[in-house]
Formats: structure tokens, sequence, C-alpha cells
């Protein structure tokens, strides 16, 4: 065995290293990780595959086996896949300076480094010497100076990781601490009857005075995480909770799936105070109210959550918190979503920048897209926030000119100027082949060309199909542009006694679905004037 040991070469003792390495990652991991994982994403998975990792090593050391170095990198990979995966989430409240996460990220640091060690070693050593030929007596010396200079560091990062620069992880309140700002009694809720077309039926002026007029009794926020892209791109759902009992807030984001740019309106109600009379914090979602102003109401059989059983917690500033399935996409798929949430507190002030808001024309509806919306908060904290959670007043597209525009967000306001224009356009008759199905199908339908916003529009005279296109240039008697994926045609115009008529030449259209996409040959088309 002595013998044995010391024909050990480098590659052995990297192995070595690298078990030692893990090692001490997992008993750390295996410690420390219920405070420090985000929520949600609490286990010990990693930290036991760290763990036999390291006494597999242990024992391949004095046992070698062919291949062994291979077989110990293949198990700290797989290690780094599941603690990467696991805590990545944590990122994102370091990055968006907010507390939905939770977890310490320093910690979660220590342990992605400590398994990527792991790893790098146990592969370097794949590809070196496991016995001694000639290797020099002092670089033995050298690694294992280095192995517990390593050991050591690790220890160094450990402490560290306890040091609090991050936001706070969650701890769960004892009930019997907490004393409610306000109560609401089940009994007494006169929203809990309503359906969701009463609830949206009510001016949404209405839900708004409510905040403003001091009624807000507590307010959650939370977010869905869209992979990686939630560093960038939270997807926020808001929740107000009145004094009177009822729950409306707004559910946008960005450029997420979920989110994709538009606001959602949901409606609801809240008690704390059950039938029974017992504390038993719950916010139900009766439904929701799209920008189309299509009403939906929860699906529980869909996977959706109505009644939201609320926690309490000791989590940054935040007192609650929950963990809810969402109905997105018009509720044919449910997304996580974390809230938190506290009494009700006014932020300190809010900042718009508009600088890079678009010109926007007679017609348009508002979209706050541009805008760059800075928020101090209540604490003092600076966040930087989607601008689709205020709340906007003042804006009209009836007629051109520059309007004062202002944005609300947890009772502070700023104004903004928008710019509003003459939309020039043009809507023309006739007829067109629009594709219903597999084949093309001529029919009546009506052409719009809207100069100003730059697109071509061909809809059938009963709605039944419709396609768009992009105008790529545009002179007095000829428009070209783009249709249905097409390459671009030109679209000539002509003007007979005051009369303006347009020809569309034939063409080819790629329609694209979910199993693919098809092109078809569209025939020369006129429309006219009336």
């Amino acid at each position: 065995m002595l013998e044995r040991l010391k024909n050990k070469a480098l590659g052995s003792y990297l192995c070595l290293a690298s078990a030692l390495v893990a090692l001490i990652t997992a008993i750390c991991f295996l410690m420390t990780q219920e405070t420090a994982a985000p929520l949600g994403h609490k286990g010990p998975m990693p930290g036991l595959v760290l763990l036999v990792g390291a006494v597999i090593s242990l024992i391949m050391f004095f046992v070698p086996v062919r291949f062994g170095a291979f077989i110990q990198a293949a198990i700290y990979n797989v290690a780094l896949y599941l603690v990467v995966v696991q805590l990545y989430f944590v990122f994102a409240d370091v990055i968006n300076h907010v507390t939905f996460a939770g977890g310490n990220p320093t910690l979660c640091v220590f342990y992605m480094v400590g398994t990527f060690v792991a790893a790098l070693l146990c592969v370097i050593a794949c590809f070196m010497n496991q016995t001694k030929t000639e290797e020099q007596v002092n670089l033995k010396k050298d690694l294992l100076k280095g192995v517990s200079f390593a050991v050591v560091a690790c220890a160094a990062i450990f402490g560290v990781s306890f040091v609090d620069v991050t936001p706070a992880s969650e701890v769960l309140a004892e009930s019997s601490d907490v004393e409610d700002s306000f109560e609401m009694k089940l009994a007494d809720n006169s929203f809990a009857n309503m359906s969701i077309e009463e609830l949206a039926a009510i001016p949404r002026d209405e839900w708004e005075a409510k905040e403003a007029n001091g009624q807000i009794a507590y307010f959650f926020e939370g977010q869905y995480t869209e992979g990686f892209a939630t560093i960038v791109d939270p997807a926020c759902l808001d929740m107000y909770c009145a004094v009177d009992g009822s729950m409306y807030g707004s559910f946008s984001g960005p450029t997420t799936s979920v989110g994709g740019g538009n606001v959602e309106y949901v409606y609801g109600y809240w008690y704390n105070r059950d039938e029974n009379g017992d504390r038993n914090f719950v916010v139900h979602i009766t439904g929701t109210l799209n920008n189309a102003g299509i009403t939906r109401a929860v699906n529980v059989e869909g996977g959706e959550d109505a009644d939201v059983f609320i926690f309490d917690t000791e989590h940054g500033d935040y007192t609650l918190e929950a963990s809810l399935s969402y109905g997105v996409g018009g509720g044919t798929f449910t997304r996580n979503i974390n809230i938190y949430g506290m009494p009700y507190a006014a932020a300190q002030s809010i900042t718009i920048d508009s600088s890079k808001l678009r010109t926007f024309y007679t017609g348009d509806a508002f979209d706050a897209g541009e805008l760059v919306v800075t928020a101090v908060r209540a604490n003092g904290a600076e966040e930087t926030i989607w601008n689709g959670r205020l709340n906007y007043d003042g804006f009209d597209s009836e007629t051109p000119g520059t309007k004062k525009v202002t944005g609300t967000f947890l009772g502070q306001s700023q104004e903004f100027e928008v710019k509003v224009e003459e939309l020039v356009a043009e809507t023309f008759d006739g007829s067109y082949e629009l594709v219903v199905g597999d084949a093309p199908v001529a029919m009546d339908a009506s052409l719009l060309i809207d100069y100003s916003h730059k697109k071509v529009t061909i809809t059938a005279a009963d709605g039944s199909a419709a396609i768009t296109g992009s105008i790529v240039d545009a002179k007095d008697d000829v428009v070209t542009a783009t249709l249905n994926g097409s390459q671009p045609v030109e679209i000539v115009i002509t003007e007979e006694d005051g009369n303006r008529s347009v020809v569309i030449p034939a063409h080819e259209e790629v329609v694209t679905g979910w199993t693919g996409s098809a092109t078809y040959s569209i025939g020369e088309c006129g429309f006219g004037q009336q």
C-alpha cells in the first residue's frame, strides 16, 4: 500500500484535491441551503451528489479504477448542473434590487464555485498520469501546499458568505407574534359574491381612486421568472387589497412569453378572518380583464389558484408571502408566481424618462413601452421597474397635439409629454385571395394603407380572415410593402376623376402556423375608393 501511494502521480492528487473541495462544499451546502436557496428552490440533492462524489474519489485514490478520473468528473459535473439550475434565481434580486426570490447570493456563488472547481480538477486529471513516471518529488510537495491553500480559501469564502450584503432571505414568522394592521372578515366582505363581470364593470377610475384616497390596506407584488431572462425581464403581478375587502391589480411584462408587453387587470377580494372568525389571510382572485376588454374567470380545473393563502414572513421589508399558479395566455397554461406583501406604504418618489417615447397618431391607444421608470421605495431602496406597472392618466389621441400624461406608482406621480400627430391613412374596398384553411379564397375585403404606422392591412368584409404587412417605401403612386411574409411587392395607386384605386400584383405569400409554413400563389387584385 505504501509503495502504491508513493507511486501516485499528479492526476491522482488532482482527484484527491477535488474530493476535499467537494466534501467541504457538500457539508456547507447541506448545513446552509435551507436559508441560502431562493424561495421554492430548496433541496439537498446537489449536496448529496457532491458528498457521494467525494466518497467515491477518496475510495478511488486508494483503490485505483480504470477511467476513475472520468467517473469522478461525470459525478461532479452532474452536481454542477444541479446546483446552477436550483440556485440561479437568487441573482434576479441582486440585478433588479428587489427581494422576490430571496436567498443568499454570496453563499450560492460559493456552492457553484466549489462545485465547479471540483469538476474542473477531475476533468484536468483525465488528461494526466495517475501513477508516477519521472515526476519530481518537490512537485508533490507544491501540490500539497496548493491543496492546503484551496481548503483554507474555501473556508474563508464560506465564512464571508454570512456577511449580510444581499437581500434578506425569508423567515416564516409565528402567527401569534403578528398584529394585523387591518382586519377583514369573510362574512362582512361584500365583494366575495361578485362575479368577474361585475367587478370589471366598475370603472377603473374608481379602483385607482382607492389608492389616492388612502384606502389600501395591503400591497402585494411578485414575479414570474422566464428562465434566465428573469434577470432583465420580470413579468410582474401587483395586487392592492383595499380596506373595503376588494382586491384589484395588474399583471404585465415587457417581452417574456407571459407578459408580451400587455397589461392584464386582476380583480377579486381578500380577508384575514375566515368564516369561523379565525385568523386566515386569503387573497381570492376572481378573474381577469385583458386589454381587449374580455373578462375571464379563474379556471381552477385548469390548474389556476383562486384562493391564494398568505403566510407571515420576515423577508426584507415584506411581512407576507405566498406562491400561486397564475393563468396566462388567456388561461391556456399556468405559471408559478412568488408574491410578497406588506401593509401599504407609498413610494418616496418616481422618475419617468420619456426621451425615447415614440410619436403617437390620432386613434392610437397609449403604449408605455419606451418609458424608463425608476422608483424609490418607502424604505429608500431604488429600483428600475417595468413601466407597464404604472397607472396613466391624461392621454388623449382624439386630436393631434402635445398631451400631458401623468404616470402613478405606489402613490407617487410624475407628468410627462406625449406627442400626437394626425393619422395619415387610406382605405379601399375590393376583393382579395385570403388564405383560409389550406387554400386561398377570393372574398370581398378592405385594404388599409397606414402611412403613419407603416403598415398595410387586408381584412375580409365578414371579418373571417386578415393579413398584415409592412411598408418598405411609399411614393405618390407606388407603395412597396411585404404582405404576409412575401417578398416586397409594388402596390400601384392611380387616380381618375378624383377616385383613387389600387392594384396589388400577383405574388407569393408565406403562411406560418404551428405545424410549419406554406407558400401560396395570390393572383392580381384591385381595390377602389367609394
